[in-house]
This record gives C-alpha cells, sequence and structure tokens, in this order.
C-alpha cells in the first residue's frame, strides 16, 4: 500500500509539472514569435512595436542584442544604424561615421558602439523597409534592453526572446575598449536574472547565430536556448547539438522549398529530423507582403501558415503577430464546433443507450 501511495505522489509531482510548463506558454498550438514587436505596422524594435505585438496577442516579443559605446545592452537589429534611425540628419554625429568590420565583412555606416546611450537616445527610429508605413518615422526611440522587459514583465505573457547578435564582435569590443574580461552573455544573463528570467519555467527563450557563444551560455543558465541558422543542419551535427539546446530558428524555405520564379519545389524532412532529436522548430520571417508569399499561396498568407502549421513548425516569428493570431483564432473556432457538435453526438448516443439500458432491464426483471 506505501508503494502504491509514493507511486501516486509522483503521478502528482509530474500534474504539477506539467500544469507549470502548460502555464509557461501555450501547448496546443504553435507559438505567436513577435519579430522585433509587430514590425510590419510599426517601426521594429520600439516600445511601441513590442506594447501593439502584445495586444495584437503575440506569446511573445523578440529583441535583438546590441551594445553602446559605453556598454548599455540596447534593442536594435543590428550596430550599425543609419537605415532604420535618423543619424544621418544629426549634424553633430558626422564625424561618427566610418569603416568597421562586423562579422568578416566591412560596413561603412555609424555604429552602436560609438555612441553612448544618451547620444543615441536622441536619434529617432524609421521604418527600415520603404514599401511599409512610414508615418511613425522620428516617433519612437531606441529601447534599452530593460525598457523592453518593462513591457514584457508588464504583459499578461511575459513572453521574450532575446537574441545575442554578433557576440564575438562585442565581446572583442568590450575587451579592446573597455579592459575587461566580461562577455555580453554574461551580461544579458545578468538582467536577465534580474528581472527573474532564471528559472525553467521562465518564459524566455535566448538565440544567437552563433554557435560557441551558446554553448558558453548553456554552462551558465537553465533557460532555453535556441540556434538560428540561414541553411539546414545535417543530422549529424543536430544530435550534436541537441545535447544543449531547446531547439533551432531556421529560414522557412530550409522547411519548405521555394524556387526563384516564386513556387514551392517541396517540404524538406528537417523538421521531422529535429524533431527526432528532440528539438523545437521556430522559423523565420513570415510576412504578409506579398513579395514573401509563393505564388501557391494566391496573396492569402492565411493559406501560408495553413502549410507550415501542417508541417508541425513549434513557433512561428512572424511581423504581423495579428495576422497569426487571427488565423490560429480560425483554426480553433472551428476546432470548438466540430468538437462541440461531436460532445453533442456523443451526449445524445449515452443518453439512448441510457434509456435502451433502462428499458432492457425493466423489462428483463
Amino acid at each position: 500500500m506505501l508503494k502504491f501511495y509514493i507511486f501516486l505522489s509522483y503521478l502528482c509531482l509530474l500534474a504539477v509539472a506539467d500544469d507549470q510548463l502548460a502555464e509557461v506558454f501555450p501547448a496546443n498550438r504553435p507559438l505567436i514569435i513577435a519579430h522585433r514587436g509587430s514590425s510590419g505596422m510599426l517601426p521594429e524594435h520600439t516600445v511601441a512595436a513590442y506594447e501593439l505585438a502584445i495586444e495584437q496577442g503575440a506569446d511573445i516579443i523578440e529583441c535583438d542584442v546590441v551594445l553602446t559605446k559605453d556598454l548599455e545592452m540596447v534593442c536594435h537589429h543590428d550596430p550599425w544604424i543609419s537605415d532604420s534611425t535618423d543619424v544621418a540628419s544629426h549634424l553633430e554625429f558626422t564625424g561618427r561615421k566610418r569603416n568597421l568590420t562586423v562579422d568578416g565583412r566591412e560596413r561603412f555606416d555609424y555604429f552602436t558602439v560609438d555612441f553612448t546611450l544618451e547620444e543615441l537616445k536622441t536619434l529617432g527610429v524609421k521604418q527600415s523597409r520603404e514599401y511599409r508605413d512610414q508615418s511613425y518615422n522620428g516617433k519612437y526611440k531606441i529601447p534599452t534592453l530593460r525598457e523592453y522587459l518593462d513591457v514584457a514583465i508588464n504583459s499578461t505573457t511575459q513572453g521574450i526572446y532575446p537574441e545575442l547578435k554578433y557576440p564575438a564582435f562585442f565581446n572583442t569590443f568590450i575587451k579592446d575598449e573597455n579592459n575587461t574580461a566580461e562577455r555580453v552573455e554574461d551580461m544579458l544573463l545578468n538582467v536577465l536574472e534580474e528581472y527573474g528570467y532564471n528559472k525553467t519555467t521562465s518564459p524566455c527563450f535566448i538565440q544567437s547565430f552563433e554557435l560557441d557563444s551558446l554553448e558558453y551560455v548553456s554552462n551558465r543558465t537553465v533557460l532555453p536556448l535556441m540556434y538560428l541558422s540561414k541553411t539546414i543542419i545535417i543530422d549529424g551535427k543536430l544530435k550534436e547539438v541537441s545535447q544543449f539546446l531547446y531547439g533551432v530558428g531556421v529560414a522557412k524555405d530550409t522547411i519548405l522549398g521555394v524556387n526563384r520564379d516564386g513556387h514551392i519545389t517541396g517540404e524538406t524532412s528537417f523538421v521531422d529530423n529535429c524533431h527526432a532529436y528532440g528539438l523545437k522548430v521556430h522559423a523565420y520571417t513570415f510576412r504578409n507582403e506579398n513579395q514573401f508569399l509563393a505564388f501557391d499561396y494566391g496573396a492569402d498568407p492565411y493559406k501560408e501558415y495553413e502549410q507550415f502549421v501542417k508541417l508541425q513548425v513549434d513557433g512561428f516569428f512572424t511581423d504581423f503577430p495579428q495576422t497569426f493570431h487571427d488565423y490560429l483564432e480560425g483554426v480553433n473556432c472551428a476546432k470548438e464546433h466540430t468538437n462541440t457538435g461531436n460532445v453533442a453526438t456523443t451526449s445524445l448516443a449515452i443518453l439512448l443507450s441510457t434509456q435502451f439500458i433502462a428499458h432492457f432491464l425493466l423489462n428483463f426483471y
């Protein structure tokens, strides 16, 4: 009898653990990851874009983490800033433009590492894609990592997805310019811990294109780690990284091929391969504009979402979280309608069966 109660207690503990995991993120559908916030509607990586994404139903808001000259962490897609801010119109910073090599490529631009946080805060953020709404240009500022976390922590989901952007570049900058052994990975983890993102059940993923950086982080946190790749990762590598990664984030074309003529060529086995090693798959980037949709979808982003949901992708990086949210709502409504019909049918069958049994027993006795 004692063994039975011990076993029962164990099952109860498992149930509690499952409930805790279920409370972190929805388990019955793919995750809605707001790529740089609601970046299809507002300038990316702004507090307003993050807040709008949450209003639109995003489970997670994503942030690229870069450093300033005074080692403040800010949310911006790249270390260079001319394409996404009005820095060119600030004459006081004209002399800051220079050549700098980042990730093996030399660029002539303005860079975050040449500006203090105070100086960056004088710049206005602008919509970097000319085919999107330009009316919000200059209205918002580059947010700090803490400002991004404040938005998340005060939301209902609190889901975050910071990316360690070019960590090797920034670690070299820290060492050369500031004469310290501190790494950008440690800086990020310290701030995340400050905000309570330091447990297995914390609604936080850490991502990077640099595997060495993630391996370093894996020895310092229990948070789930995601390796970003633009190409298919071979099975041997998947097996290796599955030892310390939660999953991979990949370009959607590695899952469903599209040729240069804009037509689908067929699905790959990549999602199945990842799942076989226990890795989750988050795909990027889903956008509503027609130039990002295969002709097979008939200019309908719902059709694209439908295709990738069928392929069992676990999370979707999207510039338009409202669209994916509405798609999933429609799917769930359809399921609920079907389930309601099934429940009604089952209830009727039970009722008829009960009446039949009662009738049989009365007549038998």
